[in-house]
């Protein structure tokens, strides 16, 4: 009788040991589940700031696809740890846009670069993209191609936004008239590219400044000789005006009478 009732209690105490195991097991997967969809909405949240705060210029289209792609996929993560009918119909939209912004054939348009406060800003959203990309590079959910190419394309987006800068004072000085500060701002926008200027992009940037430079000092050397032309012209208008008023003056009768008699 006695091991009848020691092996019950045995029974009741190992059924209360695996039951707590249980129940701590299953706290622990719903705290794991939790810690991962805020894992997950930390990263849809990121991503979704990538894709409305880096300028058209430094998110070719290739890349805003891989950012879609990347933020429908984490949707599928987070409907796989807890269906939610919100989430779904926020993936049908991003779904949408993805395949609207795939087929359109309209050119966005690119952001000037106004202050170096806005450099600043897209200089680290530049380094936590790249951040990003490691991240996504490790967790093999980008191809070693996708990544080399979005990488390199971060490294010069690093001077590309220094030189936007300038540009974008020089064509703010063409507007109001002050072309040699025009001038001198598309030359120190070139020389934010020299460190890179064997790369294709930078030295077509820097031929495109140069030409810009050529066609604003030609377009000066013009209007000063046009100004140069309109004072002799308009010298040669006041002598001629003045030998009219000095043979008006000799027919003049007064003055003719006297010099006649002289």
């Amino acid at each position: 009788m006695t091991a009848i009732i020691v092996t019950l209690l045995l029974l009741i105490i190992g059924g209360f040991i695996a039951f707590a195991i249980f129940l701590q097991l299953r706290e622990q997967a719903r705290i794991e589940r939790l810690r991962k969809a805020a894992l997950l909405n930390n990263q849809l949240r990121q991503v979704r700031r990538y894709l409305d705060e880096m300028p058209a210029q430094y998110q070719p289209k290739d890349m805003r696809i891989w950012l879609y792609s990347r933020m429908i996929g984490l949707c599928d993560e987070l409907l796989a740890i807890q269906a939610d009918e919100q989430l779904s119909r926020r993936r049908r939209f991003l779904q949408d846009e993805m395949t609207q912004f795939q087929s359109s054939k309209e050119k966005r348009r690119a952001k000037p670069v106004v202050d170096e406060i806005q450099i600043m800003e897209l200089k680290r959203l530049f380094e936590s993209f790249h951040g990003y990309l490691q991240s996504t590079k490790s967790n093999k959910q980008i191809s070693e191609e996708a990544f080399a190419r979005f990488d390199e394309m971060l490294h010069w987006f690093r001077y590309k936004v220094n030189a936007d800068h300038h540009a974008y004072l020089a064509r703010q000085f063409f507007l109001t008239h002050k072309m040699d500060d025009a001038i001198n701002e598309y030359k120190e926008a070139i020389n934010q590219l020299k460190p890179i200027e064997e790369k294709t992009e930078a030295a077509e940037l820097i031929n495109k400044f140069t030409e810009t430079i050529q066609e604003i000092e030609d377009d000066m050397a013009l209007q000063q000789r046009e100004a140069e032309l309109e004072a002799e012209s308009k010298g040669d208008n006041e002598a001629e005006e003045a030998l009219d008023d000095e043979w008006q003056k000799f027919i003049d009768d007064g003055e003719f009478q006297r010099k006649k008699h002289f």
